[in-house]
Formats: structure tokens, C-alpha cells, sequence
């Protein structure tokens, strides 16, 4: 694996909070999901899309603090406050890197909204 659990998460922070839906893509192994509730995108085209209505709703998305972390092998997971449009989000992460460190699967979440 290519880059660190944190180095990840450092990354993934500043291309969502620059609007670079693409860099974010490439953050993904081809075959990539991003698993929701209400959603599944499947490859850089539809994560990308999903990803740009992330921040469409949102407006921007500013990393706060990184609440919590866990790193162990090809799972990542971190709680992160941030700070969009429409109000402060504590957001949660779990994702699987494959071998070259890109991310094959991502489950994000909500834990908390606060909105204006």
C-alpha cells in the first residue's frame, strides 16, 4: 500500500473541500462502489457524479477536526467534523484499499447534522 491511513484521509479532505470531483475519483480503484442507504455507485464515472451531489447539496465541505481514526491492514475509518453551506456535518467513513492503496470500497455516513 502506496499511502498512509491518514495521508488518505488528509487527501480525500482537501479535493472535497476544492470541489475536485476527478482527483476524488482517482482516489478510487476502476471497479470501485461507494455503498449508501439510499444509493450504489459503481467506477470513477458514477462515483464521480455521486461525489459532485455530495457537494452540490452541501455547497463546500470543510474538514474541522478528525474525530476518530482506525487503521488496520485495508481498512480505513475515520469521524470527521466539517463545516458545509447548510451547517456543521459529523461525517463517518469506512472504506477498503486494495493493493495499490485505492479505495474498492467506501460506506459514508451522517452521524450528525447541525443546519441552519
Amino acid at each position: 500500500m502506496d499511502v498512509s491511513g491518514r495521508e488518505l484521509i488528509e487527501r480525500f479532505g482537501e479535493l472535497m473541500a476544492a470541489g475536485d470531483t476527478a482527483g476524488l475519483a482517482h482516489m478510487y480503484a476502476p471497479d470501485a462502489k461507494i455503498v449508501l442507504f439510499y444509493d450504489i455507485a459503481s467506477g470513477h464515472a458514477e462515483v464521480e457524479e455521486l461525489l459532485a451531489g455530495s457537494l452540490r447539496t452541501h455547497g463546500r465541505y470543510d474538514v474541522i477536526s478528525i474525530d476518530q481514526y482506525q487503521h488496520a491492514g485495508d481498512v480505513v475509518m475515520w469521524d470527521a467534523t466539517v463545516i458545509t453551506e447548510t451547517g456543521p456535518l459529523q461525517t463517518t467513513h469506512v472504506v477498503v484499499l486494495d493493493d495499490d492503496g485505492l479505495i474498492r470500497r467506501h460506506v459514508p455516513g451522517i452521524r450528525g447534522y447541525w443546519g441552519m
